[in-house]
C-alpha cells in the first residue's frame, strides 16, 4: 500500500525489528528510541546489512520532525508513556503524517492486570478499544484485540492484553 520511496517513522524503535525490515524493502526509514543501546544495535545491524536508516536517541516529544511520513509505527510504546502525554503525542504524530498515510499502533490494554514487576514502567495502559477514539477522523483499516502469554529473558512470565490498529489519514 506504500508508494516507492515512502518515508517511514518508527517511534520507540527498540532494537529495530520494524526499521531493519522496512529499510531492507527500500523504504526511507527514520527511527528513534530513548535507549542509546537500542540505537547502537540498529546502527551496527544497518551497517552490517548495508541499509539506510536515520537513527536518533530521543523522546517522542523531542524528535525534530523535518517532513511528513507515509507510515508511522508506534508498536509497544504508548503504555510506557504517562496518560496525560498520550493525546499530545498522538496528535503530533497525526500532524506529521501525509494525506493517505498510515499509522500502525500496538499497545497493551487493561483487559489483563499490569504485572507487579512492570507497574512502575507501564504507566499508560489503555482501556480496550480506547485507541479507536484517537482515530475517529481517520479510516479504520484493521483492528485486533488479543491476549497472549509472554516470557521474558529472565524467565518471568506474563499474560498481556493488546490492541492493534491500522488507520489511514484521509483528510
Amino acid at each position: 500500500l506504500l508508494p516507492d520511496g515512502a518515508k517511514i517513522l518508527d517511534v520507540g524503535c527498540g532494537d529495530g525489528r520494524h526499521s531493519l525490515y522496512l529499510a531492507g524493502l527500500g523504504f526511507c526509514v527514520d527511527a528513534f528510541d530513548i535507549s542509546q543501546n537500542a540505537i547502537e544495535k540498529i546502527d551496527y545491524l544497518k551497517e552490517c546489512n548495508h541499509l539506510k536508516i536515520n537513527t536518533y536517541v530521543c523522546d517522542v516529544l523531542e524528535f525534530d520532525f523535518k517532513y511528513k511520513y507515509d507510515l508511522i509505527i508506534i508498536h509497544g510504546v504508548l503504555q510506557f508513556i504517562e496518560r496525560e502525554k498520550q493525546p499530545q503525542i498522538l496528535e503530533l504524530l497525526k500532524q506529521w503524517t501525509n494525506r493517505n498515510g498510515y499509522h500502525i499502533v500496538a499497545l497493551f490494554t487493561d483487559e489483563e492486570p499490569v504485572p507487579e514487576d512492570l507497574k512502575e514502567v507501564m504507566v499508560g495502559v489503555f482501556k480496550s478499544e480506547e485507541i479507536k477514539g484517537y482515530y475517529e477522523d481517520w479510516e479504520l483499516k484493521m483492528f485486533e484485540s488479543k491476549k497472549f502469554d509472554d516470557e521474558h529473558e529472565n524467565g518471568i512470565k506474563h499474560r498481556h492484553a493488546m490492541n492493534k490498529i491500522v488507520t489511514r489519514k484521509v483528510l
